[in-house]
């Protein structure tokens, strides 16, 4: 739902977004996210915008990821129609879940590495260094420690 959801066909616009809520009759309220940097502290910050949008039919229920085309204004705030219903709540199968998750770890390194250039490089030399230590540290627990007792605490 971030990114390069918007798209124009002819003259229309179209969005992605999920349904949060279906309350009115033949009108839905799409939340569409979207990710911007900060003007002056350069985070990427996730944003959210709401558009009422006109469902013939009621077919969206909360939560569906549905794509909304901009209309003509149909009342004073609508101004977008229903195209489709892309997926249902719940509705999605096991993989969808750790692609998504995959998705959003590869999405948040990207946006890691272009916020901070050159972390790269220590953050693998810290992670390295992190690990001859934890391999260092396994090596001293195996070594018996004098008593006897093959590596038990307590008194003899």
């Amino acid at each position: 739902m971030t990114g390069a959801d918007n798209q124009v066909h002819g003259k229309r616009k179209t969005k992605v977004g999920r349904v949060v809520s279906d309350k009115m009759d033949k009108t839905i309220v799409v939340s569409v996210e979207r990710l911007a940097r900060h003007p002056l502290y350069k985070r990427v910050i996730r944003q959210t915008t709401r558009f009422k949008a006109h469902d013939e039919d009621n077919a969206a229920r909360v939560g569906d990821t549905v794509t909304i085309e901009e209309s003509r204004p149909l009342s004073r705030t609508k101004r977008w129609q229903l195209l489709e219903v892309v997926a249902r709540a719940g509705e999605h199968g096991p993989g969808l879940v750790s692609e998504i998750v995959s998705e959003e770890t590869e999405t948040a390194a990207v946006i890691h590495a272009a916020a901070h250039p050159g972390r790269d490089a220590a953050a693998a030399a810290a992670a390295s260094a992190e690990e001859r230590a934890a391999q260092g540290g396994a090596q001293a627990e195996a070594a018996p420690d004098g008593d006897g007792q093959d590596g038990q605490d307590g008194p003899p």
